[in-house]
């Protein structure tokens, strides 16, 4: 359970079930002891002046349009009223008036409303000054706008006033006026004036001032006397001195305090309850801020060196990328002097044109020299060749005059006979490739003897005979397997075609009529959802699956009907007029929306139907219910003939002696879905998959016969076409063996013979050398001959064109030529650049080698540019100059920040850090150290005054009294924060390296990142940390004691409020919460405060009689004037221990307030 102080500083509102009697406003205390002795507040031991509030008056503020006075009793007044009729309204006015702008209202109304103080979608100075009602949306724009009592389209104003009166009944009277503009849209455009007066002030005549937008002479002249303030720091210096709010300057801080009792909040704990009433912001924070301030000048001397390291780190590539693009640059002015990206008549041409025609005059002189060569050759080749002639002559005649012609016949005819036996073997060997295909290994047998030989012709000449009638059957054979296969086939393109068109849409109406209907579809503009078939607006009831055949039988025609909406039947009948369909499409006007049948008989063919939801279900349903269509479906054939339209489940139609019975190949078309049909064609697809198998399996079967008997007959038709001579090469090997044993017998009987035949061997092998050396020479020459005639013309045309070239006056200097060598001799590697032959080949080279590095040049410049951009761009996004360009033209700006940077810039930025690290000592951090010790020091000396009021406090039925104790916390995250805090404040940046200055600034940078404000840049989590750390209200925790006022005994120990009922809560709250308000308004050691007045809005109002009795005593016995707003179920509760009663009411029609004053019967 907690206590809720958002609508008042004692909790929201709740049940009172105490006695409605005050009780004894003396108890039972001993005359004269405590604050709650009625004289020591009437008549106070001190010469004490107290201001009370007396009158608060409003003008035009909320619901109360005009003038309206709120008298206030002196010790208790009370306002009550329903909900929403203006007591938040009244507080807020005495909230408008005596805090600052940016106080929160504590209305009510703004429980439920997050968002800054007076900000949007809460009660605010404009809404109350306009009297805004309710939020309605426009009906034309659909944005809210307020419903106003006044100040719709024109000006408006306001006042708030509240006159204080003393114990001498002198009177102050402070007043806010308002003016509010038609224009304004926020309470900053309200123009307001602030004014006290040392007497009675009557708002009555204000409106006198309303012209001049009360300006500061108009209302002087209307209550003399009356001091006009420019500022609220003027207007409060004024409030305080007058008023006696604060002491020592903390007028401020009593108002906040009063503003909070007003305002409330909700509080779970005395903890909580204390320092949000109480205790102030610490010092601590103060303390951090401005070592921070400090700080930051030394860390903006370290984000400048790192800027300038930064800055040194991106620019330092633009040197070495200036210097590749200057080479880039000096190589396309060397290429771009060549002429390699010119055409006509260039230095790189001329250089061509002389290296062609040097190569040319080298190629030439050798030419020459190669002709005189080889024409001495030819003639000493053929002086030999005459020699070697003559003596081979001579050993002839030699020969036949030996004996030498039989020997010189023989070899003719063992020569004519290894020329036939060659021819033979050829032959032989054909054959034999013929014969492989017969595979019964007696072919080479066969070829033998001639005896063998005449057995395979007549094997072969048979088999021929019988040739005719085996391939004729082959034939047969096939000509039947083509003949089962194209049926299968044809239907296999069918049944494939009707699947994909099935697969793309529902339904199982065949591929034939769909495409018959997109054809009519096109043409007559309709689509085809709205040209469905019969077949897809009806289905097979599931139960009735049994009946299907009889249902596609009795209806086969009326599925396959087009159905066409009626009214657009004439239109489509006209355009689909003109086509030419390639089948019959049988269509019907039909209407839509109709009714279909009530009721239908299950036993007949319309009973076992299911009906797509279409426009044309009703029309579906009348058709298949007419008698001609719906079937009695009966169990046997027995059944048929009793009259009347009847279907067996095979089929079987029967009226009266008419009937039918049999199917076509038509497939069922019948139903929503296409499942089954697409399982049916699968089914079917699987079966021709499977027959063709079979088919090609032996149409392979017919075919590789007929390969191996074309193989047969083409073996046999070879050997019947030859002859055992013209095969016989064992003959020929026994001639040939018989001559040379004739001519070895005639060699053997003469000695001298055998010796010519050698000589003669040897000149013709000598003469036939030297024949070819010859022809050999003679090709040479002929050839050099030829090449003197190319090189002659080519040199001729190079010249010319050398000769035509310099009257152009082409400049290529002896640099240039040098460079192009080079160049040329890299294009030509490896290839030897002096080959003519391959000059032409090698200038392609070149020019192709010159021409990329033309582009890889360019490419470079362009690369080194985008690169330079791409630097500068990145800079001047991380440190914008105007002054400097992003384009590769700026590259010298740059390159004088770099040359600045790497000079002197770094070094000075490093040498400040460096001083002002060394400068920056732990003294910056002293004050926040010695914060954090005081400000804990500084609540526990807060405590002893409120004490010592509270000790003249009786509390409780008992009259026990109550004290605050303080308990030091020791967060671990705290202690680690101290600890660094001293070790930090204690330390110099002085005699260190750099590593170690490095290493200090960022644990420096660590620790003061805590400390920082989040509006610094820091996220909400850093926010958090440092309130953890530097709010030192968090490192202690305040509990309440109760303990008897005699012996001491502590009694109790107040930490959460939910411990305890919602009035002694409430009680609690009073005495800690007033106690606090006298130290704050500086009156601890006077017998009352000075000034009186508290308000609460919505107070006391989870108390019984008893306990808000006690609250309130415990307020009047601090000296306080109670103003309380209460709803008007919990007056019985307060309502005796008030001194006067206001109720406030509102008109249901004019959304006006009033407020009345009720006094006793």
């Amino acid at each position: 359970m907690s206590t809720d102080l958002e609508t008042g500083p004692f909790g929201p509102s709740g049940p009172s079930d105490g006695a409605e009697t005050a009780p004894d406003p003396d108890g039972d205390a001993a005359p004269g002891e405590g604050l709650f002795d009625h004289g020591s507040v009437t008549t106070p031991a001190d010469d004490t002046l107290q201001w009370r509030a007396e009158l608060l008056q409003l003008v035009n503020w909320g619901g109360f349009s005009g003038s309206a006075r709120v008298d206030l009793h002196g010790d208790a007044t009370m306002m009550s009223g329903a909900s929403g009729v203006g007591k938040s309204t009244v507080l807020d006015a005495y909230t408008a008036l005596m805090m600052p702008s940016d106080t929160k209202f504590n209305g009510a109304s703004n429980d439920a409303v997050a968002g800054r103080a007076r900000g949007v979608g809460q009660r605010n100075l404009l809404s109350y000054l306009r009297g805004a009602v309710d939020v309605v949306d426009d009906p034309r724009t659909g944005r809210p706008v307020e419903r106003l009592l006044r100040g719709r389209n024109v000006d408006t104003w306001g006042a708030v006033a509240m006159t204080f009166v003393n114990d001498q009944q002198r009177r102050f009277t402070v007043l806010r006026t308002y003016y509010v503009p038609r224009r304004a849209t926020r309470s900053g455009d309200v123009q307001m004036q602030l004014a006290t007066l040392d007497a009675l002030v009557d708002l009555a005549g204000l409106e006198a001032a309303v012209p001049d937008r009360f300006h500061a002479n108009t209302l002087k002249k209307l209550y003399p006397g009356l001091r006009v303030h420019r500022t609220y720091a003027e207007f409060a210096a004024v409030l305080h001195a007058r008023l006696g709010i604060g002491a020592n300057g903390d007028g401020a801080k009593a108002l906040r305090l009063l503003a909070r009792i007003q305002a409330g909040n909700q509080v779970r704990s005395v903890d909580e309850l204390y320092k949000e009433m109480v205790l102030e912001r610490p010092a601590t924070f103060a303390a951090a801020d401005r070592a921070i301030e400090h700080f930051d000048d030394l860390e903006s001397a370290y984000t400048a060196m790192r800027t300038e390291e930064q800055k040194l780190d991106l620019l330092a590539p633009i040197t070495g990328l200036q210097q590749r693009k200057t080479v880039a640059q000096a190589r396309t002015r060397e290429l771009d002097a060549f002429g390699v990206t010119s055409t006509g008549d260039t230095p790189v041409r001329l250089w061509l044109l002389r290296t062609h025609a040097r190569l040319l005059g080298a190629a030439v002189d050798t030419n020459r020299r190669g002709r005189l060569r080889v024409a001495d050759e030819l003639q000493a080749s053929a002086r030999a060749e005459t020699a070697l002639a003559a003596d081979l002559e001579a050993a002839k005649q030699e020969h036949r005059a030996a004996g030498g012609a039989s020997l010189e016949r023989l070899g003719v005819d063992a020569e004519r006979e290894r020329v036939l036996r060659e021819e033979r073997a050829a032959r032989r060997d054909s054959l034999l490739e013929r014969l492989a295909p017969l595979a019964d290994g007696g072919a080479e047998e066969a070829l033998a003897s001639r005896e063998e030989f005449a057995a395979l012709r007549a094997r072969a000449e048979a088999w021929l005979a019988a040739h005719a009638q085996e391939a004729a059957d082959l034939v047969a054979r096939r000509d039947q397997v083509m003949g089962e296969r194209y049926p299968l086939l044809a239907r296999r393109k069918e049944l494939e075609a009707e699947r994909g068109s099935l697969e793309g849409r529902a339904g199982r109406v065949p591929e034939r009529l769909h495409a018959l209907r997109a054809e009519v579809a096109r043409a007559s503009g309709l689509s085809l959802e709205e040209l469905p078939f019969v077949a897809e607006l009806i289905d097979v009831a599931p139960a009735e699956s049994r009946w299907r055949l009889a249902i596609e039988t009795v209806l086969a025609g009326s599925a396959r009907l087009l159905l066409v909406p009626a009214d657009r039947l004439e239109h489509f009948s006209a355009a689909i007029d003109s086509l030419r369909l390639r089948g019959r499409l049988t269509f019907e006007g039909a209407e839509l929306e109709l009714d279909g049948p009530t009721t239908t008989d299950p036993d007949r063919v319309a009973g076992k139907l299911l009906f797509r939801d279409s426009p044309f279900r009703g029309w579906v349903q009348r058709h298949v219910a007419e008698p001609a269509r719906n079937a009695l479906c009966v169990e046997s054939a027995d059944e048929l003939g009793d009259g009347g339209y009847r279907v067996t489940a095979a089929g079987q139609t029967r009226s009266g002696r008419r009937g039918s019975h049999g199917r076509g190949e038509q497939r069922n078309i019948i139903g929503f879905s296409n499942a089954d049909a697409l399982a049916e064609l699968d089914q079917e697809l699987a079966g021709i998959e499977e027959a063709l198998t079979g088919l090609d399996r032996r149409l392979a079967e017919v075919e590789a016969a007929t390969r191996v008997l074309e193989q047969r007959r083409t073996a046999y038709d070879a050997v019947r076409s030859q002859g055992f001579d013209d095969l016989d090469v064992v003959s020929c090997d026994t001639r040939i063996a018989e001559l040379e044993r004739r001519r070895e017998d005639l060699l053997s009987a003469d000695d001298r013979l055998e010796t010519i035949e050698q000589q003669i061997a040897g000149l013709e092998a000598a003469l036939e050398t030297a024949r070819r050396q010859r022809y050999q020479l003679d090709e040479e020459r002929r050839r050099l001959d030829a090449e003197h005639g190319e090189l002659v013309e080519a040199e001729d045309q190079v010249n010319d064109e050398l000769e035509r070239i310099g009257t152009v006056r082409v400049v290529l200097t002896e640099e240039q030529a040098a460079r192009l060598d080079e160049e040329f001799a890299v294009a030509a590697a490896p290839d030897d650049p002096e080959d003519l032959g391959r000059f032409h080949e090698n200038a392609g080279r070149l020019q192709v080698r010159l021409n990329e590095a033309v582009a890889g040049a360019q490419v470079e410049v362009e690369q080194v540019d985008r690169e330079l951009g791409n630097i500068f761009r990145s800079y001047q996004f991380q440190w914008e100059d105007p002054n400097l360009g992003t384009t590769s033209d700026s590259v010298a700006d740059y390159a004088r920040i770099l040359a600045e940077i790497e000079a002197t810039g770094l070094a000075q930025r490093r040498s400040e850090w460096r001083r002002r690290l060394t400068e920056w000592s732990g003294q910056d951090l002293v004050p926040l150290a010695g914060a954090m010790s005081a400000s804990v020091e500084e609540i526990e000396d807060r405590l002893e005054p409120i004490n010592a009021i509270l000790r003249r406090l009786e509390f409780g039925a008992a009259k026990d009294r109550l004290r605050i104790r303080l308990r030091r916390l020791a967060p671990a995250h705290v202690q680690v924060f101290v600890r660094e805090l001293r070790e930090l404040s204690r330390g110099t940046g002085r005699d260190l390296t750099e590593e170690q200055m490095e290493a200090r600034f960022a644990q420096l940078r660590r620790f003061m990142e805590q400390l920082r404000r989040p509006e610094h840049g820091y996220d909400g989590e850093r926010g958090s940390d440092r309130d953890r750390l530097l709010d030192v209200r968090r490192h202690v925790e305040i509990s309440a004691e109760r303990y008897d006022r005699l012996t001491g005994e502590l009694k109790a120990t107040y930490r959460t409020l939910g411990e305890k009922s919602g009035g002694e809560s409430q009680e609690l709250v009073a005495f800690i919460v007033g106690s606090a308000l006298r130290f704050r308004l500086g009156d601890e050691m006077r017998s009352r405060p000075r000034f009186a007045p508290v308000f609460l809005d919505e107070g006391f109002v989870k108390a019984d009689s008893e306990f808000a009795g006690r609250a309130v005593r415990a307020w009047k016995g601090l000296g306080f004037q109670l103003v309380i707003g209460v709803p008007l179920d919990k007056v019985t509760g307060l309502e005796p221990h008030m001194d006067a009663l206001l109720v406030i009411t509102k008109h249901p029609e004019t959304h006006l307030s009033a407020i009345h004053a009720l006094t006793d019967a």
